[in-house]
C-alpha cells in the first residue's frame, strides 16, 4: 500500500488480534469471527487477489488464511505482527481485539496489554 499511495499519505492497517496461545482454539475463534465475511464477494475477491486460493477460503478457511487474518498468541507474537505493518510502511495500525471466549465484544484485557 505504501508503494501505491507514496510518501506523505496515510496508510492505516487493521489487524484482528486474539490473545489465545492454543492454535486450534485460536483458529476456531478466528473462523467463527470471519464467517460473516466469507460469503461476501468483495472480501472473497480481495483475498483471492492477495494470493489466497479457493482452497484457502473453503471449509471456513485454511490455517494459512486464518493465521494471516487474525494474529494470535501472547503479547510478543501480537506485537511482532503489528510491527510488521509498520515495517511495511503503515502510519497507524488499528487493532480489533477478539474476545477469547468467543463473545461478540472486544477483549478489554488485550486492549490494556497492547495499549502502551
Amino acid at each position: 500500500s505504501r508503494e501505491i499511495v507514496g510518501a506523505g499519505k496515510w496508510v492505516i492497517a487493521e489487524q484482528k488480534v486474539l490473545m489465545v496461545k492454543d492454535a486450534s482454539k485460536a483458529r476456531e475463534l478466528a473462523r467463527a469471527n470471519l464467517e460473516r465475511y466469507m460469503g461476501l464477494p468483495n472480501y472473497r475477491n480481495n483475498w483471492l487477489r492477495l494470493g489466497f486460493s479457493e482452497e484457502d477460503l473453503s471449509g471456513g478457511g485454511s490455517g494459512r488464511f486464518l493465521d494471516a487474518m487474525v494474529v494470535w498468541g501472547d503479547e510478543a507474537a501480537i506485537r511482532r505482527r503489528i510491527s510488521e505493518h509498520f515495517d511495511a510502511g503503515a502510519d497507524h495500525v488499528c487493532i480489533q481485539p477478539l474476545h477469547p471466549d468467543g463473545i461478540n465484544k472486544p477483549d478489554l484485557d488485550a486492549m490494556a496489554v497492547l495499549a502502551p
